[in-house]
């Protein structure tokens, strides 16, 4: 997925395979395409997700601007997002908030989905891959990703049914291998032995 960008850039007619400097986007219009890549994704906070009203009516996103998240308890209920805008004018830096958003929940659960979507909003204007100077390596080979996936409490009771179900069955399966393996050869020590002899390793 593309990577929602803070600055415009457009192919330079008179440079092909370079791109130059086209002007900065609406705040409004940056703000929405976020909200609509995280509904698409389930990452929305259940209570509100809202711009902050300094940027609603046109404001253009800062040049040079980066884009960072907080995310805590509120001092009464809930859980908060804030993202922020920061750029520096005349070599200081200013800091604007840009969103905020809240869960009514107050929990673990809710507190770790929180960040969830924080890092959703991370990975929407930085990318998912960033190179790191540092790589883990999982069976020799580089750990390029994965994903973190939060589950509601009755999600998380049909995974956990599913997987009790499916280690029933294969306990099933393997107790009929091991009679049928009985029946054939009088004890499992008998097949091992069998199996030894006519492959010996």
């Amino acid at each position: 997925m593309d990577i929602i960008e803070l600055e415009h850039w457009v192919p330079d007619p008179e440079s092909p395979g370079r791109l130059k400097y086209a002007g900065q986007p609406v705040a409004l219009d940056v703000f929405m395409e976020l909200k609509y890549r995280l509904e698409s994704m389930g990452y929305l906070p259940d209570e509100y997700f809202l711009i902050n009203m300094d940027w609603e009516k046109g404001r253009k996103i800062p040049k040079g601007a980066n884009i960072f998240c907080t995310t805590d308890y509120g001092e009464s209920e809930g859980v908060y997002i804030d993202v922020y805008l920061k750029w520096y004018e005349d070599g200081k830096p200013i800091t604007k908030t840009f969103i905020t958003g809240k869960t009514l929940g107050e929990n673990g659960n809710d507190l770790d989905r929180m960040f969830l979507i924080s890092s959703a909003i991370t990975k929407a204007f930085h990318g998912e891959n960033a190179a790191h100077s540092r790589h883990d390596r999982v069976n020799g080979q580089e750990d390029k990703g994965g994903s973190i996936l939060h589950l509601s409490m009755r999600e998380q009771d049909t995974v956990i049914s599913a997987l009790v179900e499916q280690r029933e069955r294969q306990e099933n399966s393997l107790c009929q291998t091991e009679q049928l393996l009985r029946r054939m050869t009088g004890g499992i020590t008998g097949y091992e032995s069998e199996s030894t002899e006519d492959h010996p390793i």
